[in-house]
Parts: C-alpha cells; sequence; structure tokens
C-alpha cells in the first residue's frame, strides 16, 4: 500500500523516459541562455559609448559605476554579473551545464523514448551547453571544461581552468554534433535548430579569431569563420523587409536564425523594456538612454555622418543642421530612438493615457519659477484632460514640481524607442507583451562575414554585405564606398546601429580590444531643450513650437575613468569561486 509514486514531484525515471517530460527538462536549459538584457535591461551596452543609466533606478547601478571607474574586481565583480537574484554569470551557466550534463548521463543509459526523437533532444542539449560555455569564454576567457555531474560522493569539486583554445575546441566539437543530430528536423519557432547550430559554430570562430583571442593574428582562424559564416549564409535566409517587425510578435524566422518571443511567464524581469525606456513623464524610470556619441552614429540621408570624428565638430559635407537635428536621418533611427518632439506615440497608462510626443523640454521663456500665464496655446490635453504647460511632460520641470515622480538627474535628452511595446499598458505583470528577443538573425552575420573579409584583405566584398544591410527595403541607405581606416569606421558604426541592444555592441568592443574611446569617454548628450510656442495655433497638442537644442558632458553621469589596460578585456573570477576552488582555479592576469 505505501509503494506509491509522490504526488508532489516527478520522479528521474518518468522524466527520462518520457518524451514529454524530458522536452520539458530541454526546455528548461534554454534558460541558461543569458538574456541580452543583463545586467538591468540595457544589458552592457551601458558600459559602452551606446547608453548611459540612471543609477538611482538601476539594479545593477553599483556595478556598472565599479566598472566604468576602473575598479572592478574579483571581489565586487558580482555586483555587475548577477541576475536579479543575486546569482552570477558564473553560477548560473554552471547551473545549467550541470543539468545539461545530467541529461547526457541519463540518456546515456539508455531510455524508453524513441531514437529519433532522442536524438533531436540532444541535439539541442549539445548546442545549450556550447551556448553557455561560450557565454562563459567571452566573459572570463577560459574557464573549466566539466562534462558530468558531480555528487556529494565525489572526493573533491576542485577543477582547474581550461585554456581558451582548449574551450573554443570543446564547444565548436559541440556544435558540430548539435548540427549532425538536428539535421533533417522541422522546429517550431523559436526552437533550436541545425541552421541555429552552424550559425553559433560561425560565431564561435568570429571570437576566436578576433584580436583578443588570435594577437598573432594567424590568418587561418580567419578563414575559418569565413567558411563556417558563409555556410550560414548560404542557407535559405532573407532580410525581412520591414526592420521594424523583427522586435515584435510572431517571430520572423525569415530572418532570425534563433530567437525567442515572451509571455508574462517569461519575459524581461521587473517591469520590463517599457518601464525602463519610456518617457519619465509617464511614471515611467527612464533608466537606460541614448547617449550623444551613439545618436551621432546615425548618418544621414546622403549617407554622411552629422559630426567628424571628433563628435562636436558639424560635418560640413552633410548638410546637418544643430538646430533640426532630426531631420533626413537614417530611418533606423526613428525606430531605435525617442528624441524630443518625437512620436506622437500611443501610451496607455491608466489615467494618463494619451497620444502625445515626446517632451523633453524646457520653457525657453519661463516666468519666475516656470510660473504662469503660460504660451502654450492648448491648456488640457483632450485626451486625459491633465493640464499643459510650456515645459513637456518629460522635462526636469515636470518632475521639479510633483507631477511625475521619475526623471532623476541622469537625462540625456533621449531614451530608447526600440523593444518598446506601446500597443499595451506601460507597466503590467499581466500583459502579454509583444516584444521579441533575436539572438541570431542574418544581419548580424552579413556584418560578421564582412569583418571577416576585411581581415581577409578582401575589402570588395566586405562592402557588398555591409550594404545589403544598408540596403534593406525599410532602410535604404546609400553604399558605402570606402577603404582602409574609414571602411573599418563605417563597419563598427554600421554593427552598433543594427545591433544596437541585441548584446552585441560591449562584446565586439572586447574582442576588437578596442575600449579606449569607446568605453572610457565622458557621456555627451542635450544640455538644454528649450520650447518657444510663439505663434502656434490651438487645436492639436501635437502641433510644436520652435525648439532650441544645446549639446555637451552630461555632469550628473557616471565620471568614466581612463580604461585601465588590457587585462579588463576579461572579467575577474569571483573570489568566492577562486575560494571554493581551494586554489585550484587561477585568477585572471591583472586582477
Amino acid at each position: 500500500m505505501l509503494d506509491k509514486k509522490p504526488l508532489d514531484a516527478i520522479s528521474d525515471d518518468a522524466v527520462f523516459n518520457d518524451p514529454v517530460f524530458l522536452q520539458g527538462y530541454v526546455y528548461d536549459i534554454y534558460s541558461g541562455i543569458k538574456p541580452p538584457w543583463k545586467p538591468g535591461s540595457g544589458g552592457y551596452e551601458t558600459l559602452t559609448d551606446v547608453a548611459v543609466d540612471q543609477p538611482q533606478t538601476h539594479d545593477a547601478a553599483l556595478g556598472i559605476r565599479e566598472y566604468v571607474q576602473g575598479i572592478m574586481s574579483p571581489f565586487n565583480v558580482n555586483d555587475i554579473i548577477s541576475d536579479s537574484d543575486g546569482l552570477s554569470i558564473w553560477n548560473k551557466e554552471y547551473n545549467y551545464i550541470r543539468k545539461a550534463n545530467i541529461f547526457f548521463e541519463k540518456t546515456d543509459k539508455g531510455s524508453a523514448i524513441s531514437p529519433d526523437k532522442l536524438k533531436f533532444m540532444r541535439g539541442q542539449v549539445h548546442f545549450l551547453r556550447a551556448w553557455m560555455y561560450f557565454e562563459l569564454m567571452r566573459t572570463f576567457g577560459g574557464v573549466p571544461i566539466i562534462k558530468n555531474s558531480f555528487s556529494l560522493t565525489d572526493a573533491s569539486f576542485d577543477v582547474a581552468r581550461n585554456t581558451y583554445d582548449e574551450c573554443n575546441k570543446f564547444v565548436l566539437a559541440e556544435c558540430d554534433t548539435a548540427i549532425s543530430q538536428l539535421d533533417g528536423y522541422t522546429i517550431n519557432a523559436g526552437q533550436i535548430s541545425k541552421p541555429a547550430a552552424m550559425a553559433l559554430k560561425a560565431k564561435i570562430l568570429l571570437y576566436a579569431a578576433s584580436p583578443l583571442n588570435n594577437p598573432s593574428n594567424d590568418l587561418s582562424k580567419w578563414q575559418a569563420a569565413e567558411a563556417a559564416t558563409k555556410a550560414v549564409l548560404d542557407l535559405s535566409y532573407t532580410l525581412h523587409p520591414k526592420r521594424d517587425e523583427l522586435y515584435v510578435k510572431p517571430l520572423q524566422t525569415d530572418e532570425i536564425i534563433f530567437g525567442k518571443s515572451f509571455t508574462p511567464a517569461s519575459r524581461i524581469p521587473d517591469w520590463g523594456y517599457n518601464y525602463d525606456y519610456w518617457p519619465s513623464g509617464f511614471d515611467a524610470r527612464q533608466r537606460v538612454m541614448p547617449t550623444q556619441t551613439f545618436v551621432n552614429m546615425f548618418q544621414l540621408k546622403n549617407g554622411e555622418y552629422p559630426y567628424l570624428e571628433d563628435g562636436v565638430t558639424v560635418n560640413p559635407a552633410s548638410g546637418y543642421n544643430e538646430q533640426m537635428p532630426n531631420e533626413n536621418r537614417d530611418p533606423r533611427y526613428y525606430s531605435t530612438v525617442i528624441y524630443p518632439g518625437a512620436g506622437p506615440f500611443t501610451i496607455n497608462d491608466g489615467a494618463k493615457s494619451t497620444l502625445r510626443r515626446y517632451e523633453y523640454w524646457e520653457d525657453a521663456n519661463p516666468n519666475p519659477d516656470n510660473a504662469p500665464p503660460y504660451q502654450n496655446p492648448n491648456k488640457k490635453d483632450p485626451g486625459n484632460g491633465f493640464d499643459l504647460f510650456d515645459y513637456g511632460r518629460d522635462s526636469k520641470t515636470y518632475w521639479v514640481k510633483g507631477l511625475t515622480p521619475f526623471h532623476w538627474n541622469v537625462q540625456t535628452g533621449y531614451t530608447f524607442r526600440k523593444f518598446c511595446d506601446f500597443s499595451g499598458p506601460r507597466a503590467s505583470f499581466d500583459y502579454d507583451y509583444n516584444q521579441v528577443v533575436p539572438y541570431m538573425r542574418l544581419a548580424e552575420f552579413y556584418l560578421n562575414y564582412a569583418e571577416i573579409e576585411m581581415a581577409l584583405g578582401k575589402e570588395d566584398v566586405a562592402r557588398t554585405y555591409i550594404n545589403k544591410v544598408r540596403s534593406r527595403a525599410s532602410v535604404g541607405m546609400p553604399d558605402i564606398k570606402s577603404s582602409g581606416a574609414k571602411l573599418l569606421r563605417d563597419y563598427r558604426n554600421e554593427r552598433a546601429i543594427e545591433l544596437c541592444l541585441e548584446d552585441s555592441r560591449f562584446w565586439d568592443l572586447m574582442r576588437w580590444k578596442a575600449a579606449p574611446g569607446n568605453v572610457d569617454i565622458p557621456i555627451r548628450g542635450l544640455t538644454s531643450v528649450t520650447m518657444d510656442w510663439t505663434g502656434v495655433p490651438p487645436g492639436d497638442i501635437n502641433v510644436l513650437g520652435k525648439l532650441a537644442f544645446k549639446y555637451g558632458v552630461i555632469a550628473a553621469a557616471e565620471v568614466r575613468s581612463k580604461w585601465p589596460g588590457d587585462f579588463y578585456y576579461l572579467f575577474p573570477i569571483p573570489d568566492t569561486e577562486i575560494k571554493r576552488s581551494h586554489g585550484v582555479l587561477k585568477q585572471n592576469p591583472g586582477y
């Protein structure tokens, strides 16, 4: 009578002999793929020239400040590499690697599941184990390769680090196994596939060929990356004609090789992208913002940069006007950045719901203490009846007067539009937001291939593949025709724009060893935006007056120290892990 199966748990035997249960186990290992918004919802972009964070509202603010001030160490590194649950990348990835190892140990012993179904699942887990090791490698360099699960009866848990090359050989073998075992299967959107395994292999080879991991510039490494990347390009993927649709449901599998859409149960933690990117005047934290340096990367429609390389001198060939900065820009600018006057956007937030522009401006002609009477001809928002002023609802004055709880002191004048979902409420734990995160997509591999071809001296081929990205139907930017150092700048600029917020920029700068001048520079933005309402007729709150802009360094932003040195291209292993290994793990040089 007592020989009963537990009612509150599923036994190992049941899981590893039932195809539904076991696929669920495999899907759980998918969670070992680090979300691209960690740390915080801006990911590692806030450690570069692309974005800056609000220290007061950022979950990982302490770690970000330690990094940009050049004081990251084995004793504080967990501040920046930990999830909201407190687990560091090291702990989390090895936790899921252990689950993968258990999967192989159990299924190697035989299973009642049909060999065909089991082969498909094994291919997914080989991919996942490769992905998680790759994540550890690009963070720490060489790490311990562990292919078995430990038990309490093991004599020791202390494992030394493998070299980067040993790790690279292991993950490439994992990819090859995944490619073989996933061959011939029809997959659902979001599942790991043979093309995804091919793409991961190509990406790993690109990192191995890059200056950080290839100091002697061994051309054979670039040639290996070339062959693997070309194999991906020869698959049936195409650029999706409407680029903006790549970031909303459904998953656009014509371009996205591997990606994920989200449900209320699996979306970004806390309030999500909307709460962190939306205009602060709608009680959103707006805690991750584009820098002026990033904004300047977007060319004019004529293919010219708005500024010269110093970032402050207007490019005389561009036709750019600093007082009309948002006209005639690369179309990707409008879908990536929200700038003063952008919109109007339908913003749903209870009683504040309305259709309005991003109102980041102060009164150009303020009365003392911004007191009435006001010149704005519209005194009420017809959508919600709220009072309107000469200063905008996303301005500092709006916050100072207590009309919104969030403005804080680090503002560049911009916020991100990419990944925002304006179709529903600003913040809801229950709403099914439409965001999609593409982990790997064709445009990235066009750019990867361009980089490889430049390294191999084939600039004409490199330009062809950069221009494929620029000529997408919804982008339509002129072809680049540069060469040498100018081509390198154009390529890296193109990559920063196209892959913004997709967990690329920081790791690119690390593998290129290109941090100085891109990580340690002052944060620039709009130091003043004012609105003159003279002559504006009443009736439409989205008809604006004349905006005036001033640019400069944002004094309240983090003070970024000079790049500490090459050792900073890898994160230190947390001191807790060194101690836990009884000194068997050796720390990265410089820490």
